[in-house]
């Protein structure tokens, strides 16, 4: 018994250490598809281009290539208590800095001219609210700070939702909420997000609700020209209703038989 209990110990022998353990062929080929695929959504999000600005119409011009940029025209008006509002002065500084000449601007035509000078400008920038801003006025959903008021209170510039309409404007009395249309289709939030887009027809009104929103005037005349000619936007299916001349104030040229003119000699 001894001798056998030696010979079994001496043929046995002591387990080795465990090692590290060979991967196999297969695992190393996903664990690199797993970091291609990880570098390669990583690139894709650092070379995604900002759509939000550069790339994205309205452009500005490329110095570097010469390539012109957009230039984009949108009819405007602003309807209050039933009455348009002048076209808003002229500008092409912005209101708050003098110095700084800004690509969405007003020539006094009722039209916003859309032509961005640098990449804030353009985009998903160019929005009604950056025009309104340039001006240095305001409008949001429930009300609008604007460049004048209506005729008969010219100081009212500004007016927000469930004021009534002063006097001797066709709403008077009523009580007026902000609404805007494109294209005389009525639009709901806040208009100063839109972002601006060429040959459209925008209205903004502070009227009552069940009123429908009017199209501008401006829609059938001509941009004014700055660097490129442009037609009316005015369509068939979009386009403001003629105008009546009011004839009850022209005066009479005609001079009664029984009056002589001045100056005249008399008959004989």
């Amino acid at each position: 018994m001894p001798a056998l209990r030696r010979r079994n110990a001496h043929t046995q022998r002591p387990a080795l250490p465990p090692g590290p353990r060979r991967r196999s062929a297969t695992g190393w080929f996903y664990g690199g598809l797993g970091l291609v695929l990880l570098f390669g959504v990583l690139g894709a999000a650092f070379l995604k281009p900002d759509s939000s600005a550069a790339n994205l119409p309205p452009e500005p011009a490329d110095p570097t290539t010469g390539a012109p940029g957009s230039h984009w025209h949108t009819a405007f008006g602003v309807n209050i208590c039933g009455q348009w509002l002048a076209n808003p002065p002229t500008f092409e500084t912005a209101a708050d800095n003098p110095n700084v000449r800004v690509g969405i601007h007003t020539h006094g035509d009722g039209y916003i001219h859309i032509h961005p000078y640098t990449r804030s400008e353009g985009g998903n920038h160019a929005t009604v609210g950056l025009f309104f801003s340039y001006g240095g006025w305001s409008v949001s959903s429930d009300s609008i700070d604007a460049w004048s008021g209506p005729g008969p209170d010219p100081q009212n510039k500004s007016w927000s939702n469930g004021e009534r309409c002063p006097p001797g404007t066709p709403d008077a009395g009523r009580s007026g909420v902000l609404r805007w249309s494109i294209d005389c289709k009525e639009r709901t939030g806040n208009p100063a997000d839109y972002k601006l887009r060429d040959q459209q027809i925008l209205v903004i009104a502070f009227i009552p609700r069940p009123d429908p929103i009017p199209v501008t005037p401006n829609a059938a005349v001509t941009p004014f020209t700055d660097g490129i000619a442009a037609d009316s936007v005015a369509t068939s299916a979009c386009k403001p209703a003629p105008v009546v001349p009011d004839t009850s104030l022209v005066p009479s040229t005609s001079v009664p038989p029984s009056i002589t003119p001045p100056g005249s000699a008399p008959s004989p």
